[in-house]
């Protein structure tokens, strides 16, 4: 791993004001949910919490995802991977470099999102079940700014790797209730036992990110410590087969 590829690629953040940006659509977003969570009747300050999670979540992961792919391609289309690569560097240098560097930007955003939301959760929530959720939330943008890094290697169009990177991630977050329906068959319906069984090999293939970031913990916390260690070793176990995805494209890739 190069430390001057990921100082590269920090600086590239900076100066396309990544930050700048997350951080003013956060603000928008945090006065969209606060308005919209004041339509509620009973619970007010609950459903604030809930809502304003939410979309600062959501709204963190499409802006790391966006400048994941486009850097990544930008890079492909100015040459830049290719300059790079005739340097010493080697393929396995340069993925795990830009993986690091994008690791501390997801880690950065979700950290100071997190601090944000605990700071106005903690006395209205689970103070324990808001460490819980900020640490699936780290997770979380771990691992889809590294599926985003494999599509925007494996794919030569931006808005294809986004789209694909946001369908693995709409996928992730709806397994659970794609596998809740597969359990639970219903005769009515026409070849439902092949989607059945089609749920059920997808999800294999697919975290399950439905319990990476569920929202009930940050004002009921979370009931037992076992579906933690699943999460926190799913992503290990996945980010690792994502990375080495990524690494056999480059290595098999020609120039």
């Amino acid at each position: 791993m190069s430390g001057i590829l990921v100082k590269y690629v920090l600086t590239a953040a900076r100066r396309d004001k990544l930050f700048l940006s997350l951080l003013a659509i956060m603000i928008v977003g945090s006065f969209v949910s606060l308005f919209l969570s004041s339509s509620a009747v009973v619970e007010k300050e609950q459903f604030s919490v809930v809502y304003l999670a939410g979309s600062l979540r959501l709204l963190g992961l499409l802006g790391l995802v966006l400048f994941v792919v486009f850097f990544i391609r930008r890079s492909f289309d100015a040459r830049d991977v290719e300059y790079l690569l005739t340097r010493p560097v080697t393929r396995n240098s340069f993925v795990l470099s830009h993986a690091a560097a994008f690791s501390i930007l997801s880690a950065f955003v979700s950290i100071s999102l997190c601090a944000g939301l605990g700071f106005i959760a903690y006395n209205i929530g689970n103070p324990q079940g808001v460490i819980y959720w900020s640490t699936g939330v780290i997770c979380e943008y771990l691992l889809i700014v590294n599926v985003a890094l494999f599509f925007s290697m494996v794919l030569s169009s931006p808005v294809a790797a986004c789209l694909s990177t946001l369908g693995f991630y709409i996928l992730g977050r709806l397994m659970g209730q794609l596998l809740f329906v597969a359990k639970n068959p219903s005769d009515g319906i026409p070849g439902y036992q092949i989607l059945t069984t089609i749920f059920q090999a997808i999800s294999a293939l697919f975290p399950r990110l439905d319990l990476m970031t569920q929202t009930s913990w940050l004002l009921y916390g979370v009931d037992g410590i076992k579906d933690y260690i699943f999460i926190l070793v799913q992503t290990a176990l996945f980010l690792a087969l994502v990375l080495i995805a990524t690494l056999v494209d480059l290595r098999r890739r020609q120039f």
